[in-house]
């Protein structure tokens, strides 16, 4: 995609402090990506990967006592994300930067009425007020597919479906008029019908307005219905990237291949899921080498020795010794491999 990047996110490295006398654990490391407008961007992998925190470290909500954010570039529209004062922090943040959050009942206040809520958001972001925010907001209702927002407006969070809080955070969301929205695993908690609707959505609302999407998901499922390209993630680490298409096709690290074989399938048809032996490593605990090298089938000696340098494969690249396409190994190390 042509133009320059919108966002730009270069060796991020997040670390928290460990607590108790504990070391501390870096949970992103050496994280690179951009995103450029209108374009969609899934940042995929197991729970644990680092995919969230690398959302709340672009929104600037990670605790700055507990977390420690390093980057050789983090900018956002030319904006120094790094060198960003809190108060401007709060005018970028819902307002060009919009956020979906896993949970909306968590995301949304209880004792206050959705209206009120949203008509918050266009005040701060957009300088509305009264009538005008009141007719915006039913405006954004009306836009995220709420039915009856006249009569919706004014109900709180407790009183509507998860699918229609989830429209309600979109919504939220929109009020910033937001050049890039992060959505963090948007659908979790929906049936597949509510899913399908608001993936349906947002592929709709950026199709109107321009906006980049940062899609953050462990569900591959979803990615090939709005990405454009995909960023893998393992423990911390990106480990392939490329354009959807490509890499659904030709998969080329071994773990976005057990990812792909883990898919549930399409139509009704049974079969027994793929299972990835193991779990994602705790931050912290991989002292070096390929952090995938004790799951994967084709691990070898140079795995544990060093982190694999990056390849690149056209538009994209990945981080892996191994060509699963050649069914070589792309090392001077040749030693057998493990089981």
């Amino acid at each position: 995609m042509n133009g320059a990047a919108l966002l730009e996110v270069e060796q991020l490295d997040i670390t928290f402090a460990g607590a108790h006398g504990r070391a501390s654990a870096r949970a992103v490391d050496g994280l690179s990506f951009e995103i450029r407008a209108g374009e969609t961007l899934a940042l995929v992998g197991e729970s644990g990967c680092g995919k969230s925190t690398t959302a709340l470290a672009l929104m600037g909500l990670l605790d700055a006592r507990a977390a420690h954010i390093e980057a050789a570039r983090l900018r956002f529209a030319g904006t120094d994300l790094l060198e960003l004062p809190e108060a401007s922090w709060r005018g970028l943040r819902g307002g060009s930067i919009g956020m979906i959050f896993q949970d909306p009942l968590a995301a949304l206040n209880p004792v206050r009425t959705i209206g009120r809520q949203i008509g918050e958001a266009l005040k701060l972001h957009r300088g509305l007020s009264g009538r005008a925010a009141r007719n915006e907001t039913l405006a954004l209702l009306h836009e995220v597919g709420i039915p009856e927002p006249a009569r919706r407006i004014d109900d709180y969070p407790h009183r509507l479906s998860g699918g229609m809080r989830q429209r309600v955070v979109i919504a939220m969301a929109l009020a910033g008029q937001p050049r890039l929205l992060i959505a963090d695993e948007p659908t979790t908690a929906l049936d597949v019908t509510i899913q399908a609707q608001i993936l349906a959505l947002l592929a709709r609302l950026q199709q109107q307005t321009g906006m980049a999407l940062l899609l953050i998901t462990h569900d591959l499922g979803i990615v090939g219905q709005l990405a454009d390209r995909v960023a893998v993630m393992y423990a911390g680490r990106k480990v392939e990237e490329r354009p959807a298409a490509e890499l659904f096709d030709d998969p080329r690290h071994p773990y976005t291949q057990r990812l792909l074989q883990a898919r549930p399938l399409r139509g009704g048809a049974r079969a027994r899921l793929a299972e990835i032996p193991g779990a994602v490593p705790a931050p912290g605990a991989v002292a070096r080498g390929c952090a995938f090298a004790p799951r994967c089938t084709f691990a070898q000696a140079a795995c544990r020795e060093a982190v694999p340098a990056w390849r690149q494969i056209g538009e994209g690249g990945v981080g892996c010794v191994f060509d699963l396409r050649a069914g070589a190994i792309n090392a001077h190390d040749r030693g057998s491999h493990a089981a």
